[in-house]
């Protein structure tokens, strides 16, 4: 049994969680952001809560009031990554092993090969990563994680690195593994159909809470607001009934939705215009936004036969049968709303008729603070109280997140009515966004390459250096290998891991070992190399597995050792002659919602006060 109650202040909002999972599959989904990874870390031990408690079994893992805090590799926690973090150059056998290195040999072998049988991969013992496909590396991780014989199981993304055709039956594969382990198991997607498919019991999470929960059925049926039925792919829809003064709310299905040229003489009806048409095998889904926002599956032939086209106006219906009505929905959207409908006869032929009275349009308003307006059955107030927001969004190297978020908040108090978002990930990543036509105000790029590239297409007009940084060793606590500094690193048997050649943290890693050719040798770049047991993607997870002890240094940006992560590394330093620069450039879209105040962001970044704020988070001076 696991127990968990945790608090945890992030920069918009808190994470304030408590659960009880017994030997069951309880999968966390929300949108990214919410707060699911943070979560994850504050039950391994790489994040320490705020406030509250964590038990396992009866045994205390962490506890604020009585200042228990075990670390890690004392928690007895299976994690399987998000992108598996095999180690390419071990085998299969070596890489479930490598977390019980220190047991006796024949303990170990049997195991390992324990959980090889187990996981029906024993034939895979001798291969190396390459070597496999999608599944079989998912496999791999899971018996790298229960070879520990752990008492909690955590899974973040564990299906996201599949593609669309091997991740369906990966699914399948993976719901039978988790309902024969028999331990509490933690799965965090963003996917519904990975919840639907994995879980015993679903949670719904924003904004660092948990909005609704249940099994999968009573979540796809009965949505508890606008936000959990935008996420599982069903509508929300709210309807007055004649007399009625507040509105109540009907869940109905995408494929129960009828559409029609003409009104129709249901009970449950409402118009719009077709925005979107997509194409899924044998039916189209259509958006459809007007009095509300509905989707609906309709059959190819009849979307076909009836000449169906995007921004037409249609009504959209659906038999009684068919509309499940939902208590105490809250619904944050500002929508007009169906009114009942008593059978009436169709017009036939002529012009169509517009149907005055037919559809009520009746604007329910609740002001909800300056984030915006809500909708809820027991309370309507017509009149906004709350001042007009102006919402902006900006796409940030990850490596700039802490600094990043203190500049948006100290905007945000410069400019009461601006709300700031933004999306933090590789530069590779957020550029690919901007060039399919992210609405971002503010792009930020660790790589000059990049954001030069997207200069190139007219993305943007200029840009500008907002930060610099250099890069650091980062070891476990204790220094288990007794690195002294850069040389070690190809002078001892170390286990190393560094980014990936194409993310800039690992261009950056291998000038670094070239510059120090002068020093230590011609060969010190490939000596170091040899080193190498795992190639990331992001400094997190090189500093995850420097943190949970997985390998025995890593090579970060400085600005990555964030107060969290030195409870769980030391940091040593690159003479600064081997060293690399690292340089953050910040531009103004030219899709910006907003120019006026991206502008003013950007000014704001670059003034004293905004470098300030990049300092007291590590970063060099600019200048």
């Amino acid at each position: 049994m696991l127990s968990f109650q945790l608090k945890k202040r992030l920069r918009h909002f808190t994470v304030e969680l408590s659960q009880e999972i017994g030997a069951e599959t309880l999968v966390l989904i929300g949108h990214s952001g919410c707060g699911k990874s943070t979560m994850l870390k504050m039950l391994t031990g790489l994040l320490s809560p705020d406030e509250g408690s964590i038990q396992l079994d009866g045994r205390t893992l962490w506890d604020g009031s009585q200042g228990i805090q075990l670390p890690p590799e004392e928690r007895n926690i299976g994690y399987v990554f998000q992108n598996y973090a095999l180690f390419p150059h071990l085998t299969v056998f070596n890489n479930v092993g490598y977390g019980i290195s220190s047991l006796e040999q024949e303990e170990r072998t049997q195991r390992i090969l324990e959980a090889l049988d187990f996981l029906g991969i024993r034939h895979l013992a001798q291969a190396k990563p390459a070597m496999l496909s999608g599944g079989e590396q998912q496999r791999v991780a899971l018996a790298r994680a229960l070879v520990t014989r752990p008492k909690l199981l955590l899974l973040d993304e564990p299906l996201s690195a599949l593609d669309v055709s091997t991740r369906s039956h990966v699914r399948t594969e993976l719901k039978e593994l988790l309902q024969k382990l028999s331990i509490p198991s933690i799965v965090v997607t963003h996917d519904y159909e990975d919840a639907r498919v994995l879980a015993d019991r679903v949670a719904v999470m924003d904004q660092g809470v948990i909005i609704q929960s249940g099994n999968p059925k009573e979540i796809a049926q009965y949505p508890a607001s606008d936000f959990v039925a935008e996420f599982i792919g069903t509508n929300l829809l709210p309807h007055v009934e004649p007399g009625q003064e507040q509105p109540s709310f009907v869940s109905v299905h995408p494929w129960h939705v009828e559409i029609s040229e003409e009104p129709q003489p249901r009970r449950y009806q409402w118009s719009g215009k077709i925005r979107d048409m997509a194409f899924q095998g044998g039916f189209v889904r259509l958006h459809i936004e007007g009095e509300v926002s509905i989707l609906a599956d309709v059959r190819v032939e009849l979307v076909e036969s009836q000449n169906y086209k995007v921004n037409q106006e249609v009504f959209a219906s659906v038999r009684i049968e068919h509309a499940r009505v939902v208590e105490g929905a809250v619904v944050k959207k500002r929508t007009r709303t169906s009114a009942s409908v008593e059978p009436t006869p169709i017009p036939m032929g002529g012009k169509r008729t517009r149907w005055k009275g037919l559809i009520t349009a009746a604007a329910v308003i609740l002001a909800v603070g300056i984030t915006g307006y809500g909708l809820k059955t027991d309370a309507v107030n017509t009149t906004a109280t709350a001042a007009p927001t102006k919402e902006m969004f900006a796409l940030v190297a990850a490596n700039a997140t802490h600094p990043f978020n203190e500049l948006m908040e100290t905007f945000e108090e410069q400019h009461p009515t601006v709300k700031m978002g933004a999306t933090f990930a590789g530069t590779q990543i957020l550029r690919t966004q901007l060039e399919q036509g992210a609405k971002a105000d503010i792009f930020l790029s660790a790589d000059l390459m990049h954001i030069e590239a997207v200069k190139e297409q007219g993305l943007i007009d200029e840009f500008f250096p907002v930060s610099k940084g250099h890069e650091v060793i980062v070891v476990p606590k204790g220094n288990p290998a007794a690195i002294q500094g850069l040389e070690d690193l190809g002078s001892k048997k170390v286990k190393l891991v560094i980014g990936v050649d194409n993310v800039p943290i690992g261009a950056y890693t291998r000038e670094i070992f070239d510059n120090a050719k002068t020093g230590y040798g011609e060969d010190f770049p490939q000596r170091v190399l040899d080193n190498v047991v795992s190639f990331e993607t992001s400094t997190k997870q090189v500093l995850q597995k420097v943190g949970l002890g997985e390998a025995q240094a890593g090579i970060v940006y400085r600005t990555d050792v964030t107060p969290d992560f030195q409870q769980k590394v030391e940091i040593v330093e690159i003479p600064k002659e081997y060293n690399v620069q690292a340089t953050n450039y910040i531009a103004v879209t030219k899709v910006s919602p907003s120019p006026e105040l991206a502008q003013e962001f950007l000014k704001f970044s670059l003034s004293d006060d905004g470098q300030a704020i990049f300092i007291h988070h590590g970063y060099d001076p600019l200048n």
